[in-house]
């Protein structure tokens, strides 16, 4: 998260260390992006996931994970995920992956090798 700090252009809203947390502490103040870790206590990320793209679809999550699976991240991208990155990938690449939720796109990690449909 100091990371995000360090990038003007991103207001950090909330920092929660897992996604039940999340859920009580974004209903009066929903972000544009989530960013979530894929592996969080009592909630994950993919639960986490599924929960605010049902309640809030319009939302832009992406996932934070070291792991690479591809059939992994075909799962989320089906289920509305906008957004997958490893942890390892360097600064400027997650910069690269907010603006691009940010302006209505998806991002994947370039080391991910998945078919993204057109839309």
């Amino acid at each position: 998260m100091e990371l995000l700090k360090g990038f003007s252009e991103i207001t950090l809203v909330v920092d929660a260390s897992n996604g039940a947390e999340l859920l009580e502490l974004v209903e009066s103040n929903l972000p544009d992006i989530f960013m979530l870790d894929l592996e969080m206590p009592e909630m994950d990320g993919v639960d986490t996931s599924r929960y605010l793209l049902s309640k809030y679809p319009h939302v832009k999550i992406l996932i934070m994970s070291t792991y690479g699976d591809e059939a992994l991240v075909d799962n989320l991208l089906e289920e509305g995920v906008k957004g997958y990155l490893l942890k390892n990938s360097e600064p400027d690449e997650l910069r690269q992956a907010l603006q691009a939720l940010k302006a209505g796109k998806s991002y994947y990690s370039s080391a991910i090798k998945i078919e993204v449909p057109c839309k």
